[in-house]
């Protein structure tokens, strides 16, 4: 009974060789009908030079696969493509994985990561992959499978020389009967009208592969359920993305790369198949990814261009406030671009006041709400994110009550950003909220994200950083409190958010809600020539709760460069 399933096995091999023959040798191929009207599929196969350097990664997950170990690892090994590193992923197994892939790999290039606990797997390649060069070729093989021939890398190389292919996909076999082909060509169609997440119930068929920056083009937040990284549907995870950002780039290989290992294949229990559906029907709700029109590969090497970010402080009747705040942001904030302060004086004094703080910080942007026709700040506003002196996509928007008692570079603040694709950092937020914060997700070294809840996440207007493109539209905001309304709407459900680990701002606000007596006590104080003693604040936190700020003469500012 053997000898049949051998022999179809062969004949699928020796089909799998044809697409590699056509590009090392030029065959030319007789198309199907269907293939044919297929314009993009017939482009992305057109001969290009090889390029002889292409890496390609072999990411291995497994988990309690040391039956089949061997098998993977070899299938790997006996490559004829020299060019390519393993990165072995031991996902908590409990059978000797570990030990057995470090038997046999010990000459062999492959990195092995081991969780003694088992960790969501998007969780795994997020990592792991976000930390490969963008121009690296990545191939997902899970743990128990392995590919089917020698020629596989060759024949990757091939098809990447192409520079419109960012992501391949082919033909799989199973085991043990090796009857069943699965993987077949979509049309252009599909693709374009970008149908798989309604309409579509199947993915790509293995191997799939994709260069290390396209991925790397995927918003963390689409990877999270709840809060948590998705273990299940990671086919759908990973591809509906790439799906829709890549329509024209996606290379069919006529081939048989992959052996789908079935011998052991396990049933889902029922309630794990209920969450798998609920995750399912999550991500088929998720917003349509839109075409890109090129994809960097650039190698990730450090960058010589520092990322920026205007700044805007909004302040009413608090010109005290306003100095210490400025103070503290010259003093330990970095990457800073343009500063902008949108102020409003209740009377002549406090015009006054805020004319006096004008003259101490000269690199700064005053600008009097009362001198906009109704008080508008949608005007105010809109003219400032508008301002082309030095523009920066990225604003930092807060208040003057609070001031920065630790060093904060905006340059890694928005890299962050830009690695998981968030629109907001927020740079304050108070310890009650931190206790209520979700799942916190290590971004880089001492930042991390959450996602926020369903309900949205009830942050106060304190201090955060923003893309400009949020506030596009500021129709309805008359007032200060209509804005930060704004703000708190475009923390929407669902998006990430990054934080600071460590609390790197003291609020000036305290105590309760200050009296108009009180406003007006501080506002002489400051036109007497008295300034908030940042040093002193933290040791006489009990006499801030009271409201009573420990106050210094200030001198006259040195004209300096505040920013760098």
């Amino acid at each position: 009974m053997k000898k049949p399933f051998v022999f179809l096995f062969l004949i699928a091999i020796l089909a799998s060789s044809y697409y590699g023959l056509k590009n090392h040798f030029g065959v030319v191929a007789n198309l199907p009908e269907t293939m044919s009207e297929n314009l993009i599929q017939k482009n992305l196969e057109a001969l290009h030079p090889t390029l002889e350097d292409q890496m390609i990664v072999a990411i291995v997950y497994g988990e309690n696969n040391r039956l089949d170990i061997e098998k993977n690892l070899q299938a790997i090994f006996d490559q004829t493509y020299p060019h390519y590193r393993v990165i072995y992923v031991d996902n908590g197994s409990t059978d000797g994985t570990h030990e057995k892939v470090m038997e046999l790999s010990a000459s062999k290039r492959v990195e092995l990561i081991r969780y003694e606990e088992k960790k969501p797997i998007l969780e795994i390649l997020y990592n792991v992959i976000g930390k490969c060069d963008p121009h690296e070729v990545v191939a997902l093989i899970e743990g128990k499978d392995w590919l089917s021939h020698e020629n596989v890398f060759d024949h990757l190389s091939c098809a990447y020389a192409n520079p419109d292919v960012w992501m391949t996909y082919s033909r799989a076999i199973t085991h043990p009967n090796y009857q069943v082909i699965s993987g077949k060509l979509f049309s252009d169609d599909a693709f374009n009208e970008k149908a798989f997440r309604q309409k579509e119930k199947e993915t790509l068929s293995p191997l799939v592969t994709f260069y290390a920056g396209f991925f790397q083009e995927i918003k963390l937040q689409d990877f999270l359920y709840e809060g948590k990284f998705i273990d299940e549907c990671l086919g759908l995870s990973v591809q509906l993305p790439l799906l829709e950002m890549g329509p024209k780039h996606i290379l069919f290989m006529d081939e048989v790369s992959y052996v789908k290992n079935e011998a052991n294949k396990k049933v889902d229990h029922k309630l794990h198949l209920q969450k798998v559906v609920a995750i399912e029907s999550h991500l088929r709700s998720l917003t349509l990814y839109p075409s890109l029109s090129h994809l960097s590969l650039s190698l990730n090497s450090p960058s010589l261009h520092r990322y920026k970010s205007d700044l805007i402080l909004f302040s009413e009747d608090s010109p005290l406030h306003l100095y210490a705040t400025l103070e503290s942001l010259f003093s330990k904030v970095r990457d800073i671009n343009e500063v902008y302060v949108l102020y409003k004086g209740s009377d002549h004094e406090f015009q006054r006041a805020y004319l006096n703080l004008q003259n101490e910080f000269h690199t700064v942007h005053f600008l009097n709400v009362c001198d906009y026709p109704g008080n508008d700040y949608a005007t105010l506003i809109t003219k400032v994110l508008e301002n082309r002196h030095h523009a920066s996509p990225y604003v930092a928007l807060g208040s003057d009550q609070l001031i920065f008692e630790e060093k904060v570079r905006f340059h890694d603040a928005i890299a962050a950003m830009e690695k998981v694709h968030a629109d907001h950092f927020l740079i304050s937020i108070e310890t009650n909220e931190q206790v209520a914060l979700p799942t916190a997700i290590p971004i880089s070294e001492g930042i991390y994200a959450y996602q926020i809840g369903t309900k949205r996440a009830e942050q106060p207007f304190t201090f955060a950083l923003c893309r400009k493109s949020l506030f596009e539209n500021l129709e309805g905001v008359a007032d200060l409190p209509s804005f930060k309304k704004l703000w708190q709407r475009k923390l929407s459900p669902g998006s990430v958010a990054l934080f600071y680990e460590e609390k790197k701002t003291i609020p000036l606000d305290i105590a309760q809600r200050a009296s108009t007596s009180q406003k007006k006590e501080w506002g002489h104080k400051f036109i007497e020539g008295f300034k908030i003693d940042l040093p002193s604040l933290t040791c006489e936190i009990e006499e801030v709760e009271k409201g009573d700020f420990p106050l210094i003469k200030r001198e006259r500012r040195r004209i300096k460069a505040q920013r760098d």
